[in-house]
């Protein structure tokens, strides 16, 4: 395997010639490098600013209003749309998009049930087998291969399913209910399978009450080994602090004792099913926010048991203060860092009004008003990997070596081991560059028929300096590119001999380009 010049940097030559493209690409990689770090640090600055009383819904010197954004040459609607709502750019998702228009395409995202996805999923079907595994049969195969064809049916489906927006939203959910694999194995493929896929563009309490019987998520939080009289408070404190209430919303750890004794005999049995453990329960009185919850008799059903932890999750989905949380983490995932307080206060709205349906959220949040005034946000190393794949047009036969390749820059999938998720924090990424430069190095000069290939003639058309530059700019940005960029991809391309080497290591460039770092 090749090592790009950015793992192993070298001053430039003195005496290097005018025309010398390797001292060309190294500025270029300078350039990039100070745009970058500068424009991650000066956005994470902003974001801690007091918001502005003027007439702007974004606080006050955010970096879309400055000449430094990404975003302050992307006047296309539809195409801002395209960036949020997929995993990146590609040519086909593009021209879909212009198609249907603004709404058009939102409303087609939103129905990913009946978007065609067979042949993603016939892929997966016939080269991921484990994936489609029964419950029964998981625990007797190898570990890490499941966790690795677990891994790679997420990137699959990320660069390649149609349903683009379920894909973005099943990273988000992922994130929010986060359970480590390194915890909990096979079961975490049953999660995403059974629980975070089919309710990620649903209704959140369905979703919520259907992470709350996950086998998955008992485990990674012991709540399958809570039980009277001692009674484990992991799951019921994080339930409220992450998954509703938000840490401010207005529970106290007393709140949290009564609500792990509710719980008790939640759990799992076999080889990982939910289960309902009378002998676990506490039968005693409770109070759980300011509701009372009788003691019970010992002639009580499970069931009837049961339903006080039933009653309890509902009581957490209906709560303002869960409204108000999500609809904040939603509007941070899909339109800033720091959403206008207006956006999430009408999206907290549509949540109470809905029954917090997702898709009537994501509606609010993604106006064109809202998404053509929110600044760029920066793309977390998955993000970015998949939206190489997607710009270069990669061919995949096995997705695998590019995934582990793509895990150098620190976010390999379900590796999270905190229950709070993979920052969503441009100054938690923005370090970062060197491994990022590396990655978009390895994969434009892939040309592999067995695992991943870039077939650069895509690019060449014409094959000339000026016509890769044009399907650059098409190809990766959707046509909206900077005039200093195209500038800087022209002047390497003719800063020595034309050839498939140049044209590649252009590819790589625009890719490690501040400007895609960004969406």
């Amino acid at each position: 395997m090749s090592t790009s010049d950015a793992d192993h940097p070298e001053p430039v030559s003195e005496n290097a010639p005018p025309g010398d493209h390797r001292s060309s690409r190294r500025r270029f990689f300078a350039v990039g490098a100070s745009a970058a770090v500068g424009l991650a640090a000066a956005q994470t600055l902003e974001a801690q600013r007091p918001k502005s009383r003027g007439s702007s819904p974004f606080p006050s010197g955010q970096p879309a209003n400055t000449a430094g954004d990404a975003s302050a040459a992307w006047s296309d609607p539809v195409l801002r749309l395209v960036r949020r709502i997929t995993m990146g750019v590609a040519p086909e998702e593009v021209a879909l998009a212009r198609r249907l228009g603004y709404s058009g395409y939102l409303d087609y995202q939103l129905r990913a049930s009946a978007i065609d996805d067979s042949a993603i999923e016939g892929t997966i079907a016939a080269r991921l087998p484990m994936t489609q595994m029964p419950l029964a049969m998981l625990p007797t195969q190898d570990g890490n291969e499941l966790n690795n064809q677990l891994a790679d049916a997420t990137w699959y489906r990320a660069a390649f399913s149609k349903a683009q927006l379920r894909e973005r939203m099943v990273e988000f959910w992922t994130d929010h209910f986060t359970i480590s694999l390194n915890k909990v194995g096979y079961l975490k493929l049953v999660d995403d399978r059974d629980v975070i896929r089919p309710n990620a563009l649903g209704t959140f309490p369905e979703l919520l009450r259907a992470t709350s019987q996950s086998p998955a998520m008992l485990r990674y939080l012991d709540q399958n080994l809570s039980r009277t009289p001692t009674p484990n408070q992991n799951y019921a404190r994080e339930i409220m602090e992450l998954h509703t209430l938000g840490v401010n919303g207005g529970y106290t750890q007393t709140d949290v004792a009564e609500l792990s004794r509710i719980l008790t005999g939640w759990t799992t049995a076999g080889a990982g099913t939910f289960a309902f453990n009378r002998t676990f329960h506490d039968r005693n009185a409770k109070t759980f926010m300011g509701r009372s919850f009788p003691a019970m008799p010992t002639t009580a059903t499970d069931v009837q048991m049961k339903a006080e932890g039933d009653a309890a999750i509902q009581m957490l989905v209906e709560h303002p203060s869960t409204a108000a949380y999500i609809s904040l983490k939603m509007a941070r995932w899909l339109l800033a860092y720091e959403p206008p307080q207006a956006v999430v206060d009408a999206t907290a709205a549509t949540y109470l009004a809905t029954g917090g349906d997702i898709k009537a959220m994501i509606r609010t949040i993604l106006s064109g008003k809202n998404l053509m005034a929110a600044p760029a946000k920066y793309k977390r190393p998955f993000h970015l990997a998949v939206s190489a794949l997607r710009g270069m047009g990669a061919e995949v036969v096995n997705i695998r070596a590019a995934r582990q390749r793509a895990d150098q820059m620190g976010m390999p999938v379900f590796m999270w081991e905190q229950p709070n998720g993979y920052p969503d924090r441009v100054d938690w990424w923005s370090g970062l560059v060197i491994t990022r430069w590396s990655y978009m190095q390895y994969l434009s000069t892939q040309v592999s028929t067995t695992t991943t290939r870039v077939d650069s003639m895509r690019f060449r058309s014409p094959d000339t300096a000026d016509g890769v530059v044009a399907q650059i700019a098409s190809r990766m940005f959707g046509g909206e590119i900077s005039p200093a960029l195209r500038t800087q991809l022209l002047t390497y391309l003719r800063s020595g001999a034309y050839n498939d080497a140049m044209v590649r290591e252009a590819i790589s460039l625009a890719g490690c380009s501040q400007e895609y770092q960004w969406f």
